[in-house]
């Protein structure tokens, strides 16, 4: 890469890794930097001391790993990005707004609204008598969904106004439990446990998360989104110029959270939708789950900035792992661009940005 890291002839271009260590990994981001030898540090960003080091740091970009399992962890990284991004005028990335609405999904649905984004119904009700006179007069099924919950923790689908009427008044009276545990749609059990038993250290670390998620109840609102029939769901990806696309397929009644994959040449109308989802909303790192109606319109489920990835590539187009750019029309390109999870790609990315900004 040379002097694309290169902020001019006597400094190299420095990265600052943005960790939450209550919860999230800055693992992939530091691969990515040990893998084109760029200057990093970590700052933990959970750490009382966190501002004095961010104000003391010389990094150019600080890259971001929010939070998406504990509620409390989430609000105290986009408060204290918010800081670094607009307060201090630091180059984050992925953007601050990309990270804030990632997770929540409560903003999100309001954010979609505004920037007239077609999406299902969404409907978020923080009176519980409005919760119930909405459910004796809706259509069912009905998706509820907390407004945390990764893998399709917290979704659960709704048949009858008696059910909505119960989850309503235990949201409100109680609150409402994610997923104890693993994702039983995700991955393999007999690979988890081999993981935990090869690591104390990692089951440990796992069985506490577990822990605090079941803790980190969802009290005093509701989610209610419009159920949309599907046998998949589009998992569309952007960072920077590069689209990808594939099928997430059901297990059982959903199409979240699993990894069960279809590697269908995907519609370059699926992209030109994506092209302009992006364009309304200003987004350039992140993974869009889509439906497909029967009519062949395009439905934004979830934006995520950050997303699994359980294969070592995101699209086959003709049997050829690659991605598509836009230059007057689309263009596929073969190639290996996921690697290191699509954290190669984005550390690439965040450079591109910032030598723009600079007019490097």
């Amino acid at each position: 890469m040379g002097n694309l890291y290169k902020l001019n002839k006597n400094r190299d271009l420095k990265f600052c890794i943005l960790q939450c260590s209550l919860e999230s990994s800055d693992d992939r981001w530091k691969t990515s930097c040990l893998k084109y030898n760029v200057d990093y540090e970590i700052i933990d960003i959970s750490r009382a001391n966190w501002l004095s080091e961010v104000m003391q740091s010389n990094s150019d970009i600080f890259l971001l790993r929010p939070p998406g399992m504990l509620s409390y962890a989430k609000q105290m990284y986009d408060e204290r990005v918010y800081i670094i991004s607009k307060v201090l005028k630091k180059q984050v990335y992925p953007s601050f707004e990309e990270s804030y609405v990632y997770e929540n999904k409560r903003l999100l649905s309001d954010f979609l609204k505004a920037k007239q984004i077609p999406h299902p119904q969404t409907n978020i009700f923080y009176c519980l008598n409005e919760a119930i006179r909405f459910s004796k007069s809706t259509k069912y099924p009905i998706v509820v969904k907390t407004n945390i919950g990764a893998s399709g923790s917290g979704v659960k689908i709704i048949k009858s106004a008696k059910e909505l009427i119960y989850y309503s008044q235990l949201a409100f009276k109680k609150g409402i439990q994610r997923r104890k545990g693993p994702n039983k749609n995700s991955g393999n059990p007999q690979t988890w446990l081999l993981k935990a038993v090869k690591s104390p250290q990692y089951l440990l670390k796992k069985l506490k998360l577990y822990k605090l998620r079941a803790e980190d109840k969802q009290k005093h609102f509701v989610i209610f989104q419009e159920y949309i029939p599907h046998e998949f769901e589009w998992r569309v990806v952007k960072i920077g110029d590069s689209y990808f696309a594939h099928k997430k397929a059901k297990i059982g009644e959903m199409a979240s959270g699993t990894k069960n994959k279809i590697y269908d040449n995907p519609p370059l109308c699926l992209f030109d939708f994506m092209k302009d989802v992006c364009a309304k909303t200003g987004f350039y790192s992140q993974a869009v789950d889509i439906f497909e109606t029967p009519d062949g319109h395009y439905l934004v489920n979830e934006i995520q900035t950050i997303f699994g990835q359980s294969d070592a590539y995101q699209m086959i187009v003709n049997g050829q792992i690659g991605r598509y750019i836009y230059n007057d029309g689309w263009i596929f390109e073969e190639g290996d661009f996921n690697t290191n999870e699509s954290f190669d790609l984005r550390l690439e990315h965040s450079i591109s940005l910032f030598n723009k900004r600079v007019k490097i």
